[in-house]
């Protein structure tokens, strides 16, 4: 039996076991991509404060921008990308993707007021929100399964360089425009400039995509033309993937209310001002990420070459049972214990999600990858942006004294952490067999 790929009619699938070379120049292109998303999406982060100043905007709509512009268009654009990622040209629409992002970022150079501020940020969102899917397809199919955690590994790694280089780069740029009025491109206030060179920089890096190549689909499962179809095909392995989304999204929960909440809690817990410890915590980030991608990429691959069922889960159980006793780093003695402790709780969340991601790229047929992986993105942006900040503010209005914010985030940690492993057990118990194998015929 011939499977055909959904992308074009006519295109033919290839053998779904068929030894392909991996393509490092492509994995190392997409991982390029990823930290130019992470890098300008991140960018307004460490400047709002001068925008807030030059544009005369409240708290408020600084939150608005920060939460609702990049969880709107993930929850509501995610599932359509999804499917044109499962059965259209990737690569054209990682260019049309990353062309948003970089334009976006250089129009909120030139905005006047917060509505032109949330529509251009909300462009910017589109771009950098969607496109994780689209690098993952992209990935599975130019190496082979056994090999998926490693290359995912890069990927996770530039991510993480672009989440750190956000504020390297973008404060180093307004420190120098600030100190040297005049000297940008156009003249700008400092804020402005930086996302002006940065977005220039972000157009150029759209430019190598030209030059990739939409690689062949490999492990298709069936022909599937509609987003109802891939949607039954997703139904239909729910014993599966619904216990992988619960272990996601409540350790989601956990690492989406210590971003929020670390500097809160270290200025009312441990007396420490953001000098004090800015610099160090964006190490811990940083440094959290590089060392969960290695072990979360070499250790997927490991289990998923034993003959455990699900084994390529196994890295994602044994990290989440090492951060439930990591959710304690808000009530630590200590900053140094604070540190150290936030670090194991960071390290099992960026184990975790490299796993889980690696698991849908090798158990789930390729015509629904991108569905399952959009998903994930949805319940983890609306879990950590949308439900965890407050559920912790509305918890901590009823607790007493200064550290009752970092008691009540313990308490998360550990329950969402529970959660978090039973659902990770059940995902192993029910996962499929590897499709390589069982797409063939």
């Amino acid at each position: 039996m011939t499977l055909i790929a959904a992308e074009d009619a006519s295109t033919f699938a290839p053998p779904p076991g068929a030894f392909r070379k991996t393509k490092w120049s492509v994995i190392w292109l997409l991982t390029l991509t990823l930290f130019s998303a992470l890098t300008v999406g991140g960018m307004f982060a460490p400047l709002q404060d001068a925008a807030k100043a030059d544009l005369g905007i409240s708290d408020l709509q600084l939150g608005l921008l920060a939460g609702m512009a990049s969880a709107v268009p993930v929850a509501l654009l995610s599932l359509p990308i999804a499917w044109m990622v499962d059965h259209k040209t990737r690569s054209r629409l990682l260019i049309f993707l990353a062309s948003l992002w970089a334009f976006g970022t250089i129009g909120t150079a030139f905005v006047q007021d917060f509505t032109q501020l949330f529509a251009v940020r909300l462009i910017a969102g589109v771009g950098g929100g969607c496109a994780f899917p689209v690098v993952v397809s992209l990935l599975a199919d130019v190496c082979m399964p056994d090999r998926r955690g490693r290359s995912m590994l890069l990927v996770s790694v530039g991510a993480w360089a672009g989440a750190g280089a956000a504020f390297a780069i973008g404060g180093s740029l307004f420190g120098y425009f600030a100190a040297h009025p005049g000297a940008g491109l156009m003249g700008l206030a400092p804020w402005r400039e930086t996302h002006l060179l940065v977005g220039i920089g972000a157009v150029l890096l759209v430019l190598p995509l030209f030059l990739m190549r939409e690689p062949q689909r490999y492990e298709v499962g069936e022909t599937a033309l509609t987003l109802r179809a891939s949607m039954a095909g997703v139904w239909r392995r729910r014993k599966f993937l619904l216990p992988l989304f619960v272990g996601q999204m409540s350790g989601g929960m956990a690492e989406g209310a210590a971003a929020i909440w670390i500097g809160s809690v270290l200025t009312r817990a441990y007396g420490l001002q953001p000098g004090e410890f800015g610099g160090w915590v964006g190490l811990v980030i940083l440094g959290a990420g590089i060392v969960g991608s290695i072990i979360g990429g070499f250790t997927a691959d490991l289990g998923h070459k034993t003959r455990i069922r699900g084994g390529i889960l196994l890295p994602a159980l044994i990290a989440t049972a090492l951060t439930i006793p990591a959710s304690a780093y808000p009530i630590m003695p200590t900053v140094g214990g604070f540190a150290w402790v936030l670090f194991a709780l960071l390290l099992g969340g960026t184990i975790v999600n490299l796993v889980a991601s690696a698991a849908i790229a090798v158990l789930i047929p390729n015509e629904e990858r991108a569905i399952c992986l959009a998903g994930l993105k949805i319940m983890g942006s609306v879990i950590a942006v949308g439900l965890a900040p407050p559920l912790i503010a509305w918890l901590a209005s009823y607790a007493d004294g200064p550290g009752g914010m970092g008691q009540v985030l313990t308490w998360l940690g550990v329950v969402t952490g529970f959660i978090s492993l039973a659902g990770f057990w059940l995902a192993m118990v029910h996962a499929p067999q590897n499709i390589a194998k069982a797409a063939q015929v």
